[in-house]
């Protein structure tokens, strides 16, 4: 073998135990695998654009019931009868918008009834429908009174402060930030240039501010009817912190973060394949009725076929929700014809990364301080309970990488 063989040789084993040692260096010091995403800037935006796998794979959460309020109708205090909205404050207080009594429930974090907030009326701090509710920086309760287009605000001691008439009707969700602007969705199908699938934000006297995004969906303009169904795309909202909430429009995989003026500061983009509507889904829904929300319409219409609109795929996602570490949970859009129940979660953290994919047997209502909530409905009673469940592995589900 000549000397320039050799030399070769011993070069490229050289190389080979460098690397060996670089690789049993990185391995023995922990280090993590390469995050596969990238962060760009557009139009002057973050925009975290996620691969199709999580960083750390999928989490199974270990769920322990630990609370449950509700389901005795002999019981006043702890019965609902058509439905209820709730809310959680720091304290671990429990909130209930009780639809069918026409108040608002509080129950200490152990589920003792405390007392009662309102009643059925039209006088001030009396409802018509309470529906959602949600809490402001101070500790407000802010209900959301249906048939009045209003919004009903009681101090942290339960005593009525006000009322707000709303200029623009937002439902169902909505966000008071730090700056008492109020956020809200505007979904308006019957509006004269089309539908108006719009995220608004509102004064603190309820009167318009502006437009933060408006979206169009798969539904057209000037159709005589339209019926809503689980595949209709539409916008979902969630607040996250005092000075931040989120949006998204569901016919994209697109989460909009922005700060309490409405200003956006972060968006997270995550890869996902498209899931076509098949012809059994859609005959599940306009044959069955399974899937069907309900319906607007300007005109009689002989059929529902005329009414309903499918998109060419499945909506991404139907609901985001946050913890208070700032992760973000996005439920991802199951078919209509699975009955198993299983509800599947892409979950984010506070800086946009995709840590885990997670399944759960129900979609909370709630997630805060390491518990989640539901609302569970019994199919064959209609008895209606708030269960909190203890997340065991809570302090186990990382925040960043």
């Amino acid at each position: 073998m000549s000397i320039r063989s050799k030399i070769g040789i011993t070069i490229i084993l050289s190389l080979g135990i460098v690397l060996l040692i670089g690789w049993s260096s990185a391995v023995s010091q922990g280090q993590k695998p390469a995050w596969k995403g990238k962060i760009v800037t557009e139009n002057g935006i973050k925009v975290v654009k996620n691969p199709k796998d999580p960083f750390y794979g999928e989490i199974k959460l270990d769920l322990q019931e630990d609370l449950s309020i509700g389901g005795n109708e002999k019981e006043d205090n702890y019965y609902f009868p058509k439905g209820v909205f709730i809310a959680v404050d720091d304290q671990g207080n429990i909130f209930a918008a009780d639809m069918g009594n026409f108040r608002i429930q509080e129950y200490d974090k152990a589920g003792k009834y405390l007392r009662s907030i309102g009643r059925k009326g039209q006088g001030p701090g009396e409802f018509q429908y309470p529906s959602m509710i949600c809490f402001d920086n101070e500790g407000n309760l802010w209900v959301s009174d249906l048939p009045t287009r209003g919004l009903k605000v009681f101090s942290p001691d339960g005593s009525y402060k006000k009322s707000v008439l709303l200029r623009i009707f937002i439902q169902p969700s909505f966000y008071i930030s730090k700056e008492s602007f109020i956020f809200g969705m505007d979904l308006n199908y019957m509006a004269p240039a089309g539908p108006r699938i719009a995220i608004v934000k509102l004064n603190q006297d309820g009167s318009s501010a502006e437009t933060l995004a408006q979206f169009q969906g798969e539904l057209k303009p000037n159709q005589p009817a339209y019926a809503l169904h689980v595949y209709t795309n539409s916008i979902v909202l969630c607040g996250l912190s005092p000075t931040a909430f989120c949006y998204g429009f569901s016919a994209d995989y697109k989460i909009f973060i922005a700060d309490g003026q409405g200003k956006t500061s972060l968006v997270i983009e995550k890869e996902e394949n498209p899931q076509p509507i098949t012809g059994k889904e859609k005959e599940f829904i306009l044959k069955k009725g399974g899937g069907m929300m309900g319906g607007i319409a300007r005109a009689k219409i002989e059929k529902i076929e005329d009414a309903a609109v499918f998109p060419p795929h499945r909506p991404y996602f139907g609901k985001i929700l946050a913890d208070d570490a700032g992760r973000i949970y996005v439920t991802k859009r199951s078919s209509v014809l699975d009955q198993s129940k299983v509800q599947e979660f892409d979950l984010f953290s506070k800086d946009a990364i995709f840590l885990y994919k997670a399944k759960l047997p129900f979609i909370p209502e709630i997630i805060k301080s390491g518990s989640m909530y539901e609302i569970r409905k019994n199919e064959e009673t209609g008895d209606i309970k708030i269960v909190r469940y203890k997340v065991k592995n809570w302090d186990q589900i990382k925040d960043g990488i």
